[in-house]
Order: C-alpha cells, then structure tokens, then sequence
C-alpha cells in the first residue's frame, strides 16, 4: 500500500509541477497548481513513510547435519513482516529472525524449501540437512529392533496357537535378544508355557488313542488358558475315534482269538469261526488272513487224509472181507473133496502100505474105501498118484 501511495504521490507532483509552469507562462492564477502541489508532495512523503523496507531471507547455513537423534536446527534473519513456510509448513517470524528445529525420519538427506513472502515478494532458501552418523546408526539399530520385534510377535503368535517346547524356546530366544523389555513379552510366555503340557497330552492322545491317554487329555483340558474352544473340540473329535479304536481292537481280538483257536483244533467249524470273525473287521488283515488260509489248507490235508485212510480202511475190509469169503469157498470145497474122496475107492493089498489107483505091482490087490485105506494109515502110491 505504501509503495501505491508513493507512486500516486510522485504522479500528482508531476502533474501539480507542470501545471504549475503552464499557470505561470499564461499568467493564470496559481493557486490551485501549488495546493495539487502540495497535495501531491504530502502523499509521496506518507507513501515513503509507509513503504516496507525490500523483503530480506538468509540463512545460517545451508548445510546442515543432524545431531545422534536426528534433529537440526533451521536459523537465519528475514523481513520483520515477512511470513516464512518450510517445506509448505508456515513457522514463527520472531521480529525478523526464525529458529525451527527439524526432525529426519530416515538415514537419507533431505533438502528443506524455506520460503519467505512479503506483500507479492518471494524469497527462497534450499537447506540441505544430512543424517550423522550416529543417527543412521540409531535408525539402523532401531529397525533391527523392530524386525526383530515383529520375528518375536509371530513367534509368540505361533507358539500361542500351537503351544510345545519348540515354538515356545523359539518364541522365548527372541524375546530375550530384544534391546527393550515389553510388558506382555513375560506374561504371554508364563501361558504358553504353562499350556504346553496341555497340549502335550492331547497330541498323545490323538496318536495313541488310548483310553487312559485320553481321559489324561480331557483332564488337562479344562485348565487351558489357550485356545480351549479348539481344544474341547479336538477332545470331543478325540472321544469318537477312541471309541472306534476300541470297538476295533475289539473285533480283532476277537478275530485273534478265533484263529488262535482254528490254529490250535484245525477243524471245519473252527475254519468258518475264524473265516467269520475275519469278515467282521473294518479292514482285511493281511497276517490273520494267512492263518486262516493255513488252517483252511491244514483242514484241507485233515480231511485228505481222513479220506485216504477210509478208503484205505474200506479197501482192507474189503479185502478182509474177500479173504474170508475166499476162505469160507476153500473150506467148503475142502470139505466136498473130503466128502468126495471119502467115497472113492482105491486098491491096496493085505500086507502094502500104499494105496493104488491100478495094480502097480506084486500082490493080492482088492479094492477097498479111500477112508478105510486111509484109516488103516495107507498112504498114496506115487506111482499111482
């Protein structure tokens, strides 16, 4: 506004000034040219009295580096009624001087844009301000921290979901590396710790499914402080499977048993027993199957056997049988030939001792009875005969 002032001021001199040398050379009246005159000359005094002083910025320095925290100071002087930005940020004009601390957030350096404006005037100033060294290293170490920070927080997370030794020593080894202490870090181990052997013996009992196991398990489960939701589930799904197992060792005992017993006394009703009990099982036992197809052969060979030796038995009464009926024929035809020789007739003499069919020799022969020659101990002429 001053500078408007001073301009019209300067005008209005001019004109009043020529005018005022006109109304002189044509003897007009110069009254009104010495009061535009004076007019003019009191508003270009009040328009340099009001002008501002030429807009002024400077800075410190232009390089700066930060201290071990990463801040830095931003100083210099600039017009008393000049307005300051940094970086688009408006700061304080403390009468003409400015202090404005800055604050890096990476180890990269970074170039500030200080701006003064005044009226329509604008000044700029570039600073440029470097981390130290012992910022960068601070950065470094507290990035570290923080990816360490989240290695422990995943670990934590893990072992809270699957509690056991493993992920809680893993979970523990990173807490204990980390350059601070965090309050839950302690409290959030103490749990999972004390829910490992609660886990422990849930997992021994989905592998063993072993009633005692999991009777164990259920017992554990209603102390967790983790997870119990998933817990109670995995014990009541624990409880269905337990049951089965037992239905099914319960089956192959029996089948077991029964073969056991075919084993022992191979017969056809033990064979079905076994063969029986073999079909009821969930699943075809590859071991109990080939017992049983053993005592099945060893049937087998029984009754091969048992055969043979009836057939063989039968054959020999048969043969018993055929050997007294040839007997029986023998006799019979024994006693016919005895019957028939008892008629026949034969000679013999007074004095031989033989019985002839024809006169063979010397002698009175006479003819006499088969059974009187042989009651007198005759015997056959082997001449004769």
């Amino acid at each position: 506004m001053g500078g408007i002032i001073l301009l019209v001021g300067l005008v209005g001199m001019l004109g009043s000034l020529g005018y005022l040398v006109f109304s002189v050379l044509r003897k007009r009246p110069k009254k009104s040219a010495g009061i535009a005159l004076g007019v003019s000359a009191i508003a270009a005094v009040i328009g340099i009295a009001t002008s501002a002083a030429p807009l002024t910025l400077s800075v410190d320095a232009v390089q700066l580096t930060t201290d071990a925290q990463g801040a830095a100071v931003i100083k210099g002087e600039t017009s008393e009624e000049a307005t300051l930005h940094l970086d688009g940020e408006e700061i304080k004009n403390n009468k003409g001087t400015f202090s404005e601390t800055i604050q890096l957030d990476s180890e990269k350096e970074h170039t500030y844009v200080l701006k003064a404006t005044l009226d329509k005037e604008h000044k700029d100033e570039k600073i440029v301000v470097t981390p130290s060294k012992e910022f960068v290293a601070l950065l470094e170490a507290e990035q570290k921290e923080k990816e360490l920070l989240a290695e422990a927080e995943t670990a934590l997370v893990l072992a809270e979901s699957e509690p056991n030794q493993k992920n809680f020593d893993e979970a523990a080894t990173l807490v204990e590396a980390l350059s601070k202490t965090y309050d839950d870090h302690d409290e959030r181990l103490a749990t999972i710790k004390e829910n490992i052997a609660i886990y422990l013996a849930v997992e021994t009992a989905e592998k063993s499914l072993a009633r005692k196991d999991f009777d164990e398990a259920k017992k554990q489960v209603e102390l967790a402080s983790l997870n119990k939701e998933d817990l109670v589930g995995r014990v009541t799904a624990l409880k269905t499977k337990v049951e089965e197992k037992e239905a099914k060792d319960k089956l192959y005992a029996e089948a077991t048993k029964a073969v056991e017993n075919a084993e022992k006394s191979p017969s056809k009703d033990a064979h079905k027993s076994a063969a029986d009990a073999l079909a009821k099982l969930p699943a075809e036992d590859e071991a109990l199957t080939k017992r049983v197809a053993a005592v099945q052969q060893t049937v087998k060979k029984q009754e091969e056997l048992a055969l043979k030796e009836k057939q063989e038995q039968e054959q020999r009464e048969k043969e018993q049988l055929a050997q007294a009926e040839q007997a029986h024929q023998q006799k019979e035809a024994n006693q016919a030939a005895a019957a028939n020789q008892a008629e026949e007739h034969v000679l013999v003499t007074r004095t031989g001792k033989k019985y002839h069919t024809y006169k063979c020799g010397n002698g009175d022969y006479y003819e006499a009875t088969l059974s009187e020659a042989l009651g007198r101990g005759l015997t056959q002429c082997s001449k004769c005969y």
